[in-house]
């Protein structure tokens, strides 16, 4: 295995800087390209890398298509991007692709339609992700490096994204956080291989959770044994140690979320009012609130089980007696459940991995019962080599799929709206009709993370 050139690995990659509890993503447009350039040699060197440790602001950089052609790209080297990243998100059939059709559909977007003023796709070129440990640093971190990037006008400012660490938050095994929704985020992360988190983990532990270093960043070898295809610019290999980001807003209607699971609970007999909503929530998403796995402890939420990410569900949970075939985490990742052969069906899943870094944004609310007319939710964050296989497989194959699991005419229960759900009990299964949308797309954009070096030769092109 080829050492991760971590030095060269912007840090977003490795870790999602859960220490640094305040963030801010701020997207530039390139207004004069010679200056810009200029101005990317300076941000190459404060660049916080997956080698440096996180101790004061964290920054780190990405680039549309758009703006990579804004800088001086020309059109033979932008043809070697991936596609996805070059079409950009929001054409007729990526829209089917990912679900972003009728309330999520891109001509309602805030950003990153190019139909739209302001932030539009064809005006956002730059994408800064800023964090620190708390709101003063933050600003001073955004004054500086922004300040920096748009003196004399190089960059400007189009848009700003503002995630929060939400009341009560959670640090479970140094994860980041609750959503809206109350579940806690990011239980189930693969491990790249390469970076040194891998080390201990042997066995079973280790093949359901390292993933070769190439399905994370160009120029290593994927799941396949292949080196991915990577951009050229100047005759020179761009894309190594780089990684394309998908980045979301997706509004969540807490209020609509927590009233369904009440109003679908409403004629449980014989089980306590809350047991019944939290075991329905729970059969939804996959897991207890807490993060504790269905598979684990199908019955009622244990804590002490929260951080065990260890499971499969091909011995325990063949058929989705305990967590349904079609709960969004077990879509999102379903494991070795699907086909016969368990080892198999790892290796499978493996190849269409992504590492999340997103964190939520807007105010929890006061009433989880009342629309209070505040905008909330996740601001989605991925990182994968290989976008069409990885992050649009995940929401095609996986979450849209009506078919996914052997299941009939079932979407994920929180994104597909008008949906079904079955939930296997004694002793017949149960099935929910009409569940609403809770979740809408209200921008994105496929980016391209440059490693350091590309990032300063980026800045040096002469054209």
């Amino acid at each position: 295995m080829t050492p991760l050139e971590k030095a060269d690995v912007q840090g977003l990659v490795v870790s999602g800087y859960a220490r640094m509890h305040h963030a801010r993503y701020v997207m530039l447009r390139v207004n004069t390209p010679t200056a810009a350039r200029r101005r990317l040699v300076d941000l190459a060197e404060r660049l916080t890398t997956a080698e440096r440790a996180e101790w004061s602001g964290c920054v780190n950089v990405a680039f549309t298509g758009t703006g990579l052609a804004a800088l001086g790209l020309r059109a033979d080297e932008l043809d070697t991007f991936a596609a996805p990243f070059r079409e950009g998100m929001v054409l007729p059939h990526r829209q089917r692709l990912l679900g972003d059709t009728g309330s999520s559909a891109p001509s309602r977007w805030q950003w990153g339609h190019p139909g739209r003023t302001g932030a539009s796709a064809g005006r956002l070129h730059v994408l800064l992700l800023l964090f620190a440990a708390d709101q003063p640093d933050l600003q001073a971190l955004d004054e500086d490096v922004v300040g920096r990037l748009t003196v004399g006008g190089a960059f400007e400012v189009v848009h700003t994204l503002n995630p929060e660490p939400l009341p009560g938050t959670q640090s479970l095994g140094g994860k980041f956080g609750v959503e809206h929704f109350g579940f806690a985020d990011g239980m189930s992360q693969p491990v790249i291989a390469g970076t040194g988190q891998e080390t201990g983990l042997g066995g079973d532990e280790a093949r359901r959770q390292v993933v070769a270093t190439g399905e994370f960043v160009l120029g290593y070898a994927n799941g396949y044994g292949r080196v991915t295809p990577s951009p050229t610019v100047a005759g020179a290999d761009f894309g190594r140690n780089g990684t394309y980001l998908v980045v979301r807003q997706l509004a969540q209607d807490v209020a609509g979320f927590n009233r369904y699971l009440a109003e679908a609970t409403g004629d449980d007999t014989g089980v306590r009012r809350d047991e019944a909503i939290e075991r329905l929530a729970a059969k939804l998403v996959g897991r207890w609130r807490s993060g504790t796995s269905l598979v684990r402890s199908p019955h009622r939420d244990d804590v002490d089980l929260a951080e065990d990410n260890g499971f499969g569900f091909a011995e325990v949970d063949p058929d989705g007696e305990r967590c349904p075939i079609g709960a969004h985490t077990r879509r999102a990742n379903p494991r070795d459940g699907q086909g016969d052969d368990a080892h198999r069906s790892i290796e499978l899943a493996n190849l269409h991995r992504i590492v999340r870094r997103g964190r939520v944004y807007g105010p929890a609310p006061r009433d989880p019962f009342t629309d209070d007319g505040r905008d909330r939710g996740l601001i989605f964050i991925c990182v994968n080599a290989n976008i069409d296989r990885q992050f649009e497989f995940i929401q095609h194959t996986w979450l849209n799929n009506r078919h996914f699991g052997g299941l009939y005419d079932e979407q994920d229960p929180l994104l597909g709206a008008g949906g079904t759900f079955t939930v296997p009990q004694e002793p017949f299964a149960g099935r929910i009709h009409g569940i609403p949308n809770f979740v809408t797309t209200r921008g994105g954009a496929y980016f391209f993370l440059p490693g350091v070096a590309a990032l300063r030769c980026l800045g040096l092109l002469s054209r």
